[in-house]
């Protein structure tokens, strides 16, 4: 299939937090890519999950989900033969996953505008190494 038909349905902020103000420079920022699924609602949520630390502790939490619904005959195309199955390029995931990187970046400019936290942001990502196989992905 050439061209899988899809559109972002909405985006949820699952976690948002700001426990505490950091002190030092040394800070580490960790990155998850969650993915939630619904088969018989032909949509997929991928999430950016961050998290800036000092100390081992964090001090910015954010999840950010983006709702994509996938087009009847494009979720068919997708699936595996009468199995919840649904097999993703790496190229369409790596695409889906930039636009919730990209989404969660946003939310956090917005999130800590004109507060301390400003100045810790979601740098730019490259995607191209991160990715290896198509995805299989089994639907609950």
């Amino acid at each position: 299939m050439e061209q899988i038909k899809y559109k972002l349905q909405g985006v949820s902020i699952e976690q948002y937090a700001t426990p505490f103000e950091p002190q030092t420079d040394n800070i580490e920022l960790k990155l998850s890519i969650p993915i939630k699924t619904n088969y018989a609602a032909n949509a997929l949520a991928i999430g950016t999950n961050i998290q800036f630390f000092e100390d081992g502790k964090p001090f910015i939490i954010a999840e950010v989900f983006c709702h994509f619904i996938i087009d009847s005959d494009s979720w068919r195309h997708l699936s595996s033969d009468n199995t919840k199955d649904v097999v993703l390029s790496k190229d369409f995931v790596r695409m889906l996953v930039a636009i919730a990187i990209s989404t969660c970046r946003g939310v956090l400019c917005a999130k800590t505008e004109k507060t301390v936290f400003a100045k810790f942001f979601l740098p730019l990502i490259e995607l191209n190494s991160e990715f290896g196989d198509d995805l299989v992905i089994h639907v609950e």
